[in-house]
């Protein structure tokens, strides 16, 4: 979420009053879909809603009881009625990681040809994260890729204290985990056996803006004597400029404080290579295409990278030299 849409989610909030009947008290947002605004807005119970204009879509959802409520329903603001896809949450300790759902939503639908279905789908992306959470916690190796990106955040608020949580961006599965203001890095967590790292699409090893891209090789290793994600989590809820968008972004890559599960799970940084991305980077992006793009029907490319074959490209570095590069 960027500082904008979190300024403008939380002054709609902090405004915004349930109403004593069954409607619900709106709060329009510049973001417009077929000339009508997108919309934020609590019920009587005090839930929140994120209301998408459908226009003349023809679209459907599935209704069944899930953390994020979704509906297709027609309202009216002072004017005629209009069709919204409504979203919502009644979890009051969802509410930081609703409002990351209506900027992810809110993204998505601007300028979108049928925004009602970018934001279904968008929904249910995070649907799915959402009850992917709540039914098992965290894999060994999603563990130790969230101990490689949380170890590179530290650095990167240690060389910059205001440095924005907001611009750890892998656990929305963007294109590149962390959008720093002079380069962007993309973070890739190895364990001991790894000889190889997993490469998601066709921008992940692809840089825009004209900014350079730094692929960050940790090898990480378990160690009893080493820290656990718990030990990072505390360290940076010290030291970021807001927690809630730590624990946010915590949520959204799956982790979450267990007081009834402690964390015994500790690994340590064994090596660290930096790799700047280069026409001669063996990876596969769109100019490796003829066409530019995956052929239709073809989606979510997934592929392998020997570490072998990094190797040439890459050089040991420091995680505190990385950071600085990163943000000055």
């Amino acid at each position: 979420m960027t500082g904008s849409d979190s300024t403008v989610l939380e002054r709609a909030w902090a405004v915004l009053m349930p109403p004593r009947d069954r409607g619900l008290a709106s709060f329009p947002l510049e973001v417009m879909c077929g000339g009508e605004p997108c919309r934020v807005a609590l019920d009587a119970k005090g839930s929140r809603h994120l209301l998408v204009p459908g226009g003349d879509e023809a679209v459907s959802v599935d209704p069944r009881p899930a953390v994020l409520g979704m509906v297709v329903r027609k309202l009216s603001f002072g004017g005629p009625a209009v069709t919204y896809v409504d979203v919502s949450c009644a979890e009051s300790e969802l509410f930081p990681e609703f409002d990351e759902v209506v900027s992810d939503v809110l993204e998505a639908v601007s300028g979108a040809q049928r925004p009602a279905s970018a934001a279904i789908r968008a929904v249910t992306r995070w649907r799915r994260l959402f009850r992917s959470n709540l039914l098992r916690g965290l894999s060994r190796q999603a563990k130790l890729g969230l101990f490689a990106e949380l170890t590179v955040l530290s650095s990167l608020v240690e060389a910059s204290p205001g440095f924005p949580v907001g611009a750890w961006r892998g656990p929305l599965n963007e294109p590149h985990d962390f959008e720093a203001s002079a380069r962007c890095l993309e973070v890739k967590g190895l364990s001991a056996v790894s000889d190889s790292i997993v490469v998601h699409g066709l921008e992940q090893l692809n840089s825009h803006d004209g900014r350079p891209l730094d692929v960050i090789l940790l090898r990480v290793v378990e160690d009893s004597e080493g820290r656990t994600l718990s030990d990072l989590v505390d360290q940076l809820g010290g030291a970021v400029a807001s927690r809630v968008e730590l624990r946010t972004r915590l949520s959204a890559a799956g982790w979450s404080h267990q007081s009834d599960r402690p964390d015994l799970d500790a690994f340590a940084v064994e090596e660290v290579r930096k790799l700047v991305v280069s026409s001669d980077t063996p990876r596969i992006v769109p100019s490796s295409l003829v066409a530019g793009s995956l052929p239709d029907g073809i989606e979510n490319l997934r592929y392998e990278v020997d570490f072998a074959a990094l190797l040439p490209f890459s050089v040991g570095a420091s995680l505190a030299e990385i950071a600085e590069e990163a943000v000055r």
